[in-house]
């Protein structure tokens, strides 16, 4: 029996610490996908695939990065999230 509670303990903390997040970002009024993929440390947003590195914003966040374009996606508590991307604020919620 305890080996089979260390098991199930073990799945359930693996499933946990997942390293892909799927979001849906409003800006605008306009619905978009947003991934986050924290072992390629990649964001895709709107077709565009932005490198990953670190960022102030607390707990969870990152800072996205492609030619000269940079934002800070950063995460909040239930899975909201937000950025601002050329002067527009974005608000996203992770998908369940």
């Amino acid at each position: 029996m305890k080996k089979l509670l260390l098991i199930a303990l073990a799945l359930g903390l693996g499933q946990a610490q997942a390293s892909t997040f799927n979001y849906v970002c409003k800006e605008g009024g306009k619905s978009s996908t947003l991934k986050v993929d924290d072992t390629q440390n990649t964001l895709t947003w709107k077709g565009t695939t932005y490198k990953i590195t670190t960022t102030d914003c607390g707990k969870a966040g990152w800072r996205a990065e492609k030619d000269g374009v940079s934002f800070d996606f950063c995460t909040a508590t239930k899975g909201v999230a937000d950025f601002d991307f050329n002067g527009h604020p974005v608000m996203c919620d992770m998908k369940r």
